[in-house]
């Protein structure tokens, strides 16, 4: 029975309350170990009324991975004609990144549970899909290998990928394993700078 007092939801209110204890369930026990039955309990309602706002349990974890990437900053649409904006907004990526993920990691948990149980991630992390984060970022390092001084030989496609895997090492190390080392702000980013900066040979830059 409900409670005396307490108010009544409106039907975008109960969803939206529906889909945050979802996010929290699949955060801490991934996406095949926890049940509608689960986040029934943990929402405190009858499992039959998710049902009524999400079909079947994958309409809800699809529901489930758009939340966690809708606050997500907006992905650049063009490449911008310096570098210094390129990782400008590499360091506003990683800040948001950072701070999505205070105080209890739940983004992090559900991309790591994604990855190890094999379910898609969401489209921004295909660098393959235009219009995302990581198929701007490519295209940015193509750019300055040309224009900005950036190493030749380096591969767009394993610089981008190498930038991802640093972050989400920095968010298990600071985040979910809340490790003492401190990890400065921009770290990733500065590392993918140095890695991508033109190697020198005898006090000249290598061959063109």
């Amino acid at each position: 029975m409900k409670p005396r007092g307490t108010k009544r939801l409106s039907a975008e209110q109960r969803r939206a309350s529906i889909l945050q204890h979802a996010v929290r369930q699949v955060g801490a026990w991934g996406f095949k170990s926890v049940s509608m039955r689960d986040i029934a309990r943990e929402a405190e309602i009858n499992e039959a009324l998710i049902y009524h706002y999400f079909p079947s349990k994958r309409t809800l974890l699809e529901a489930v991975v758009a939340k966690i990437r809708e606050e997500r900053p907006m992905s650049p649409r063009e490449v911008p004609a310096r570098k210094e904006e390129f990782f400008s907004a590499l360091r506003r990526f990683e800040a948001f990144f950072r701070s999505a993920n205070v105080p209890d990691a739940i983004p992090l948990k559900v991309i790591l549970y994604a990855v190890l149980e094999g379910y898609p991630l969401p489209d921004e992390f295909n660098p393959d899909q235009e219009g995302t984060f990581l198929h701007w970022m490519r295209a940015c390092i193509e750019r300055g290998k040309t224009e900005w001084g950036f190493e030749r030989d380096v591969d767009p496609a394993s610089a981008t990928a190498m930038f991802m895997g640093a972050l989400i090492y920095e968010g298990i190390q600071s985040c979910l394993l809340r490790s003492g080392a401190r990890i400065p702000p921009g770290a990733c980013t500065r590392m993918l700078e140095r890695a991508l900066q033109r190697r020198k040979s005898g006090g000249k830059e290598g061959i063109e």
